[in-house]
Order: C-alpha cells, then sequence, then structure tokens
C-alpha cells in the first residue's frame, strides 16, 4: 500500500505542477492580451492625432514581453532537459580511464613496477 500512496502522491505534485503552468500561461495570455487591445485602441482612438503616445510603448511591452517568457521557459526546460537526461546514459555505460591514467594507479598500487630510464652520459 505505500508505494501506491507514494505514487499517488507524485502525481497529485505533477498535477499540482500542471496547474501551476496553466494559471502561468493564461496570466501571461491575459497580459498580452491587454496589450494588443491598447495597441488597438490607440490605433482607433489616438493615431489621428498622434495624442497619447505613451500608449505605444506601454502597449508593446505588454504585447511581446509574454512571448519573450514563453520561449525563455521553453528553451530552458529543453536544456534542462538535456542535461538530467546525460548522466543517466553516461552511467549505464563504462567509463574507461586513459593509458596514462591507467599506469599512473598501477604504480601507486605497486602493481606495476615503475619505469627506470637510464640516460648514459
Amino acid at each position: 500500500m505505500g508505494s501506491f500512496k507514494e505514487g499517488r502522491e507524485e502525481s497529485h505534485g505533477e498535477r499540482r505542477e500542471r496547474v501551476k503552468t496553466c494559471i502561468v500561461y493564461s496570466w501571461s495570455l491575459l497580459v498580452s492580451m491587454i496589450g494588443g487591445l491598447t495597441m488597438g485602441w490607440w490605433e482607433y482612438e489616438y493615431h489621428s492625432t498622434n495624442s497619447q503616445l505613451w500608449m505605444v510603448p506601454f502597449g508593446l511591452v505588454l504585447l511581446i514581453t509574454p512571448l519573450f517568457v514563453w520561449f525563455s521557459i521553453f528553451v530552458s526546460d529543453l536544456c534542462s532537459s538535456k542535461v538530467q537526461d546525460a548522466p543517466s546514459a553516461a552511467a549505464s555505460q563504462p567509463v574507461r580511464p586513459l593509458a596514462g591514467d591507467l599506469e599512473r594507479s598501477m604504480i601507486k598500487t605497486k602493481k606495476l613496477p615503475p619505469t627506470v630510464i637510464n640516460v648514459d652520459v
């Protein structure tokens, strides 16, 4: 029963993460829509007189910022999933030491006598 309960808690945690993600994406979509509506309202109401120009950069920031955030989260998720997958794949394959490292380790454990080079002068 303990394993079922643990599995159930994990799925609850995953569901909670999905709900948080949906809330974040919904808020960012709302912010982007507010930016687009601000730009549309300025175009309709004030563009002919070129007044209320503060609405243009304000609307652009609200319209574009969520797209940059979504893109950065997406790229970050891709990069972190590759890093997490790499150790598990590398752990299944044996690690081969370099030839020099093997000789040094054998000398330290005294399984291989050190090589002495005689130089005639």
